[in-house]
């Protein structure tokens, strides 16, 4: 891939993107009256997303295979969240087969397809899992066997099944997908929901094309791009997730571009599939009543996964740490970091930046610290010995909105920031100027 010149915009950089981004010009100061108007009209796909508090799913690779004794993905399970088994998701609706089969299923940037039926009587919440729906086959007139077989690790949690072909019904319209490929399992451990994948599909992880492919080639959207609003803890604001458009009332200002780093290329020799992986640059607590505290020096950056199936951010412990002791936090027995509940009424903050000081999310308490009723937990947690990497989870994600654009490979961003009913504008082939120059927050 090609590297672009560093773009200056005042004295602060924009970093490198892919060739479709190449001298994009300077960016105005936004209006709220600024508006921009689609030419052409219809061409974005809303789903509406539920936030579940169940047990922890966390996404993982798919891997097919054709000899008795699958080999598992490379991804590990999380400790100690193995044992602890509790988290936040959110799950989409969808239906498929001949007639429409509604099922639910967790909504998933972590991972690239459509797995479902997980064995209820074998799952972590076995009364949620029997409300999310079932898929049968036999019930539909346009499925169709592919004769291949799959096997997945979603962290706790494991599948193996079959591969099937069938339409789907996606979105507020109901709008019909012809030959989605749908991984029905035969056996499964700990989940509790079938997962929907929304990351890179044929493009590097698959030689199929997936639900997002699919939009694109049979014209329900124009480019492979999707935009996040999962909405505050608790409610309040409306979580959606929206195929091919950006709603500016979700954000105010310009969207921050990050570079998907790795890049894919390298991402598929380093961890055999290509993921959402971004560069974190800062990170710092903000302690109610106090200043800031800057958790990482001037020269930082690390790749970190941004993974709508986590419930918790991942980072190393020592800052974990330092974070936990800032909050009030201690450890249970299991070694997870627990957090009194009262704290997610206090003004605090923790701050995630990119891009080098471009853009700051700021994660409140009240969305930063899980809550799940009977006790509350901290919204990061420490990696362990078999998985190192670094993950935003929903944790993260409820304070940010984002935009997922696989043209040019690169994650859009904005403090999460609603303010009214939907303003949605489709994104063209020429997605990146749009949403360098043109595609601003009205909020």
């Amino acid at each position: 891939m090609a590297l672009l010149k560093l773009l200056i915009i005042g004295l602060l950089p924009f970093l490198c993107l892919s060739s479709s981004l190449r001298d994009l010009g300077p960016r105005v100061k936004p209006s709220s009256g600024h508006r921009f108007h689609n030419s052409t009209g219809g061409r974005h796909i809303r789903a509406r997303l539920q936030s579940r508090k169940v047990n922890n799913v966390t996404g993982g690779a798919v891997s097919t295979y054709t000899t008795p004794t699958p080999p598992l993905s490379a991804r590990s399970p999380r400790e100690p969240l193995a044992r602890y088994g509790s988290g936040i998701v959110y799950m989409l609706e969808l239906a498929l087969g001949t007639p429409g089969q509604l099922i639910s299923a967790i909504l998933d940037t972590g991972s690239y397809t459509l797995l479902v039926d997980p064995d209820c009587n074998q799952a972590a919440d076995p009364t949620a899992c029997r409300t999310y729906g079932y898929y049968d086959t036999k019930q539909s007139s346009t499925a169709r066997s592919l004769n291949g077989w799959f096997a997945g690790q979603f962290g706790t949690g494991y599948m193996q099944g079959v591969w099937y072909s069938d339409t789907a019904y996606v979105g507020l319209d109901n709008l019909p997908l012809p030959n989605l490929r749908v991984g029905v399992s035969k056996f499964s451990e700990y989940i509790w929901a079938g997962v929907l994948g929304v990351s890179y599909g044929k493009a590097w992880n698959t030689g199929y094309q997936t639900l997002l492919d699919l939009l694109v080639s049979q014209s329900y959207i124009e480019v492979p791009i999707f935009s996040l609003g999962v909405g505050y803890q608790g409610g309040g604001s409306p979580s959606d997730i929206i195929f091919g458009g950006v709603d500016r009332k979700k954000f105010r200002g310009y969207l921050e571009p990050l570079e998907v780093y790795p890049y894919p290329e390298q991402q598929l020799k380093m961890y055999n599939q290509v993921g959402y992986r971004v560069n974190l640059t800062s990170l710092a607590v903000t302690p109610p009543g106090s200043s800031e505290i800057m958790l990482t020096d001037s020269n930082f950056e690390r790749s970190v996964l941004i993974d709508s199936g986590s419930t918790y951010t991942y980072l190393e412990p020592d800052m974990v740490a330092t974070i936990a002791n800032a909050l009030g936090a201690y450890q249970d027995e299991q070694g997870v970091y627990r957090v009194p509940c009262d704290r997610r009424d206090l003004d605090g903050s923790v701050n995630f930046g990119f891009n080098f000081f471009n853009i700051i999310i700021r994660v409140n308490y009240a969305d930063f610290i899980v809550d799940f009723e009977s006790y509350c937990a901290l919204g990061v947690q420490p990696t362990d010995s078999l998985n190192s990497t670094w993950v935003l989870g929903t944790s993260f994600i409820r304070a940010a909105y984002l935009v997922f654009d696989q043209q040019n490979d690169a994650v859009w961003i904005a403090q999460y920031f609603p303010c009214g009913d939907p303003d949605i504008i489709d994104l063209t082939k020429d997605a990146g100027r749009q949403l360098w120059i043109e595609v601003t927050g009205l909020c």
